[in-house]
């Protein structure tokens, strides 16, 4: 196996981990709703959950799934896996619009929901915007990764002021965080000319998601059901 089919193969699984820990995330999310006390307090189903962090890794996945579409054959790995990425992450937002009154919080699902119809009524004028190719995906790892930057920061900002992780899971994070790692492996392996938007929004991603690891050591999930139980 040479270097670049490894590399591929090793970013594509850990592709695959992500939409495990996305449905992980979801599940912790509904169970925090239905099995806990507190859980029709609203807020609580979705504690700690920063609804631009998710904005951002929607961003991420979504702005690939854009550009498979405008690519003059659809690369239907891409297109299929990050749709269904994108779509977990949806879930995500749905569940914080639920969960939450602000409208800060409700608008990013919303916003999601039209630029899911957008992409979908992109694929019947592909050939109209199928000229963007490169540079439009270059614009748009670009856009994505200022995105995952200021979600990441606000995720962990969200986590420190809390005192507490909440309903944030812990084995997606660290999966997300695999994944980061190989994508930048990916991208060197694919040379700076064309790996480059893979390097970026890897390096970036990573060390925020290494960033909001760290804050589980700081609040561990056994104080805070310790502390959900003294409540009680």
């Amino acid at each position: 196996m040479t270097l670049y089919n490894m590399a591929g193969t090793i970013s594509s699984l850990l592709f695959l981990g992500c939409l495990v820990g996305l449905v992980v995330q979801i599940r912790k999310v509904r169970q925090r709703k239905i099995a806990d006390p507190r859980g029709a307090e609203l807020g609580y189903a979705t504690q700690s959950l920063s609804v631009n962090g998710f904005f951002s890794s929607f961003i991420a996945f979504y702005s690939f799934l854009l550009y498979s579409i405008m690519l003059e054959d659809i690369d239907y790995y891409i297109f299929f896996t990050r749709l269904i990425a994108s779509l977990a992450t949806w879930i995500v937002l749905f569940e914080i619009f639920r969960d939450r009154s602000p409208l800060s919080q409700r608008a990013p699902f919303l916003t999601a929901s039209v630029a899911l119809l957008a992409a979908f009524g992109a694929l019947f004028f592909r050939e109209e915007v199928s000229h963007l190719g490169e540079v439009a995906a270059e614009s748009l790892a670009v856009f994505a990764t200022l995105i995952i930057l200021q979600g990441g920061i606000q995720q962990i900002r969200k986590i420190w002021q809390a005192k507490c992780t909440g309903a944030l899971s812990l084995p997606m994070t660290l999966v997300f965080f695999a994944k980061d790692v190989s994508n930048v492996f990916f991208g060197i392996v694919l040379g700076l000319e064309l790996g480059w938007p893979l390097i970026l929004m890897g390096a970036v991603s990573g060390i925020l998601k290494l960033g909001v690891t760290i804050t589980f050591l700081l609040y561990p999930e056994k104080l805070e059901t310790e502390a959900r139980v003294g409540y009680h």
